[in-house]
């Protein structure tokens, strides 16, 4: 029989996890696929267990959570010291979801379906090396006003999905901008901006098609460079993003990448596949396809 190994945040989306799971181990179970499950009971357990959890037997490792959780997870994998690589099945049971955006999978049972059915793909992830750690993401990794609103919206839960847009609106009247350097490839540019982001999907937050033309297997990141504005026009462009029709506005450059660098005048916060961690300066780049995952 075929063996999967589960990964289970029971506090993603307002603690729906647990009920997540009374829902698909039943079609698991249907479709002949033997769980070993492990609910998660603190941060950063995700990553231990993906480290270190014996994986003898195993034919995939599912995820049930929310883009945090599929972090460290996608961390967890990339520093263990046997080097396994199993494919990796996402189901959703987050609040953002940004990845499941992608692949306009939003339900927990279809996800489930999808990984039945077996069909593998590749996931293009990007390595950072800030302050002498390394970190992996899979979604994005922002600077500037990006930091700011997942800080506020983290105070927002009891919102639900709305926390994001409404802390998004609050920090976009902010208007906080800084000096920076900044390599993307071969360009280089510099001057006052209110944020950087480098995208991997085309989706952040609750929905917000911030990068319309990325595409997580592509081999490439798609970076938003945001110039300096008034608080109306920031305002304006904010509201464009959830069909992505921000792109081509004189107020934002728009690259395709595969390597990128980040230097701030003062201590600059990360925000990678939302969690703050790691600061400025900042470099990063592409692995192409690194991750086999269900689609």
């Amino acid at each position: 029989m075929v063996k999967y190994y589960l990964i289970l945040n029971p506090m993603s989306g307002h603690k729906k996890g647990e009920s997540i799971l009374e829902k698909i181990k039943p079609v698991f179970e249907k479709g002949n696929i033997e769980l070993v499950i492990d609910i998660t009971t603190h941060k950063n357990h995700p990553y231990e267990l993906a480290k270190t959890k014996p994986l003898e037997g195993i034919d995939a490792i599912c995820i049930a959570g929310g883009d945090g959780t599929f972090h460290e997870v996608i961390n967890g994998m990339q520093s263990r010291p046997d080097k396994i690589r199993l494919p990796l099945g996402f189901i959703p049971a987050g609040t953002g979801n940004s990845m499941m955006h992608d692949m306009d999978c939003l339900d927990p049972v279809e996800a489930v379906h999808r990984i039945l059915a077996n069909r593998i793909g590749k996931l293009d992830i990007f390595e950072i090396k800030a302050n002498e750690a390394v970190i992996y993401g899979f979604n994005i990794l922002g600077w500037g006003i990006p930091v700011s609103i997942n800080r506020l919206s983290e105070k927002m839960r009891w919102l639900g999905s709305q926390r994001y847009n409404i802390a998004s609106i609050v920090e976009v009247m902010k208007n906080k901008t800084q000096h920076v350097e900044i390599e993307i490839d071969d360009a280089k540019l510099e001057g006052e901006i209110g944020f950087f982001l480098v995208c991997n999907t085309m989706y952040t937050g609750n929905g917000m098609k911030i990068a319309p033309d990325a595409s997580f297997d592509d081999g490439y990141l798609d970076i938003l460079v945001a110039k300096k504005v008034g608080r109306l026009k920031l305002l304006s462009l904010f509201a464009k993003v959830f069909k992505g029709n921000h792109i081509g506005d004189p107020a934002i450059a728009y690259y395709r990448a595969k390597r990128f660098s980040i230097k701030t005048t003062s201590y600059g916060q990360l925000n990678i596949d939302g969690q703050n961690i790691g600061s400025t300066p900042v470099k990063g780049k592409v692995l192409s396809q690194q991750i086999d995952i269900f689609i």
